[in-house]
């Protein structure tokens, strides 16, 4: 339906002038209605009160009452609408108040300014009650609220006349006129809407830029793709590479495929074409296994710049940090905020990166040395198009990690000393790790641990670790295998101890076609495999260790991972409740030697917590003298009642002392193994 064009005088009379007089009019006939209607009562209320005189002045007639009829008019007159009352006879008055006008005897009727009203005394012959009324007093209210509405409505009729000529001065010129101008407007909403109309010209001119760059990002990640395939292909005969160069290169290779495809991606979004299914999904990753590769690959990039360096900082707090991310924009993120860090130093400087706990939130902090920013610049970045000490920068870097970090539930925040340098931190939600997460390599006492791994630096990463946990003061073997062959002998040859081992493989084992998940398959070492290896993010080695259910840790992370020594708990097969210390330890030490599973307590409310996890049958030894005046006989009468059926006195008193509780055994304090 068309609409129909109208011009400012006839828009302001039809929606303002128009609907602000009929309103006053409704006004002024609802009032008028309601005063009427008011006043209506008012008379009806006051001939009541006239009949009420006339019956009290007849009776004062009869009875010659003067004094009566007197105080009968002076009531009256209390009442604002009554200006005279009198008795008259014809056309004369008997008795008037107030005194003065006697002509109103005379007078048939009233007029405007007065009402008479004129009553025969009841049971008087010649005798009338006259009582006049002022109906100026009755309708006052309602004269005063007409003035005042025509009053206020010429009022408003002149003010809206007044409010059109200024609004077609103050704002319509202004609005045609001035909106793409830089001149500042008198009206702050005026100017506001000038400003933001600047801004959307702003932005369609950079949306012209970057649907330019978009459409050249796409040709540059169609045509990169193929040199990529190439790469990963040469990637597969690069053997003699080691391993940490093979690493680098493939995490490089991944990398630039994982931005040709995300270029692409964006480009199909923005011509409306289907995506490929390419997409980079949210996932729980973990952190420190995304941050390690990218350090890796910038500490490469900067290289030839040796007055900078990039730490990272990794505690062992640090590890086992998950957090629901893009692993592509991640990845594209670290780069872009380490490249803004590095870039800020010159040639000469340090970049510091961490990685910690913060309640339920990982915060990720990128620190350099730089010059930093200056405040009244640094209010400003993270918006679109802000950048600082970048020639040629658009500030999309930042503006890309500051949006993707609220995407995923977190924040981006800068901190700057001038002089001093610059920290970005990033803020994330923390999540649960996965199952199948290695949160630590459980070692037991007497069982080997076993390292499958081609590059001899793993070895020796390796060795440490175990060095630094005491593996051989624990009775736990190492074992270190580079080729396939010589695993394959000693499992062969040494079934149990392959069975309990913890092995510890790399997937890719360098001039054989061989894996560690097909060795571990064949070995049937599944179930105590660690599959250790720079290939942890690639779906076909996550897909096999799902199938084969072999857990998977990355080969960054073995350097902090934790190594706990777990001993192998043996079933209690006696109980000691004794204050010494010196006690405990000689029946332990006795115990051990003789393979015997004790507990030992040495408070009675422990003993008789853990009680309920004892069979009934089970020697129970108890010290007679416990301390703080509690006896160990008085326990054992209450563990008889509790039907435990071997209870056993351990004490240095004679057994004729407890001649009064024979069934109760009782034995000296040494360990009876001993």
């Amino acid at each position: 339906m068309a609409r129909t064009m109208t011009n400012l005088s006839a828009w302001v009379n039809c929606h303002a002038r128009q609907p602000v007089i009929r309103l006053m009019f409704l006004t002024v006939i609802a009032q008028t209605l309601y005063l009427s209607y008011f006043a209506y009562n008012r008379y009806t209320s006051q001939l009541e009160s006239i009949g009420q005189m006339q019956a009290t002045v007849s009776m004062g007639v009869q009875q010659s009452n003067r004094s009566l009829i007197e105080s009968t008019f002076v009531s009256a007159l209390g009442n604002p609408d009554l200006v005279f009352v009198a008795l008259c006879s014809g056309s004369s008055a008997e008795i008037s108040y107030p005194p003065g006008p006697l002509e109103y005897c005379r007078l048939s009727s009233g007029n405007l300014h007065r009402w008479s009203i004129r009553k025969q005394l009841i049971g008087v012959q010649g005798l009338d009650l006259l009582v006049v009324l002022s109906p100026l007093t009755a309708f006052e209210p309602l004269l005063v609220l007409m003035v005042i509405m025509v009053v206020t409505l010429s009022a408003v009729v002149l003010t809206i006349s007044k409010l059109q000529k200024r609004f077609k001065t103050e704002v319509l010129t202004p609005l045609s006129q001035g909106l793409n101008s830089d001149v500042a407007l008198d009206i702050y909403e005026m100017d506001e809407l000038r400003r933001k109309n600047l801004a959307h010209i702003q932005l369609i001119q950079e949306k012209s830029v970057v649907d330019a760059m978009v459409s050249m990002a796409a040709q540059v990640a169609h045509d990169i793709r193929s040199p990529v395939f190439a790469l990963d292909a040469a990637l597969k005969n690069m053997e003699q590479l080691p391993e940490q160069q093979r690493v680098v290169v493939r995490h490089a290779v991944n990398r630039i495929r994982d931005v040709a495809n995300g270029l692409l991606e964006k480009n199909r979004r923005q011509t409306g074409t289907p995506a490929a299914g390419n997409t980079s999904p949210m996932e729980i990753r973990l952190l420190s296994s995304l941050i390690e590769p990218v350090i890796t690959e910038k500490r490469l990039q900067y290289g030839e710049k040796p007055g900078i360096t990039i730490d990272f900082e990794f505690s062992r707090q640090s590890y086992g940090l998950f957090a629901k991310v893009q692993s592509v924009e991640f990845g594209r993120m670290l780069s872009n905020l380490l490249n803004n860090a590095a870039e800020a130093l010159g040639d000469k400087g340090k970049v510091d990166v961490r990685v910690i706990p913060e309640d339920n939130f990982i915060v990720l902090t990128i620190t350099d040395s730089g010059k930093g920013i200056p405040p009244e610049i640094l209010s400003r970045l993270g918006q679109r198009g802000e950048t600082h000490g970048k020639a040629g920068g658009s500030g999309l870097g930042l503006y890309h990690a500051k949006t993707t970090a609220e995407s995923w539930g977190g924040s981006l925040t800068i901190t700057s000393t001038p002089g001093k340098g610059t920290t970005v931190a990033i803020k994330l939600p923390r999540a649960e790790a996965p199952d199948g997460f290695v949160a630590a390599i459980e070692l037991v006492p007497g069982r080997p641990a076993i390292v499958l791994d081609d590059d001899t630096g793993i070895h020796q990463l390796w060795r440490d670790r175990f060095e630094a946990a005491r593996l051989g003061a624990h009775s736990i073997e190492t074992l270190y295998f580079r080729e396939p062959e010589p695993l394959r002998a000693w499992a062969r040859a040494e079934l149990e101890k392959a069975k309990a081992a913890v092995c510890l493989f790399d997937y890719e084992l360098s001039g054989y076609k061989e894996t560690g998940l097909s060795l571990a398959e064949e070995l049937g070492l599944c179930a105590r495999t660690i599959l250790v290896t720079s290939r942890s993010e690639e779906k076909r080695v996550i897909e096999e260790c799902a199938r084969l259910k072999v857990r998977l840790m990355a080969k960054g992370m073995a350097e902090y991972v934790p190594i706990s020594i777990s001993v192998p708990t043996t079933p209690a097969q006696a109980v000691l409740l004794d204050d010494d210390a010196l006690t405990h330890m000689t029946w332990e030490m006795a115990a051990e030697a003789h393979g015997v599973g004790l507990r030992a307590f040495t408070k009675p409310d422990e003993f008789f917590s853990a009680l309920g996890t004892f069979p009934k049958d089970i020697p129970l030894y108890v010290d007679s003298d416990l301390g703080e005046n509690m006896k160990g006989e008085d326990i054992a009468v209450q563990l008889k009642e509790k039907g435990f059926t071997n209870i056993c006195l351990a004490t240095a008193h004679p057994p004729e002392k407890f001649a009064h509780l024979p069934w109760l055994k009782v034995i000296t304090k040494a360990p009876p193994w001993a």
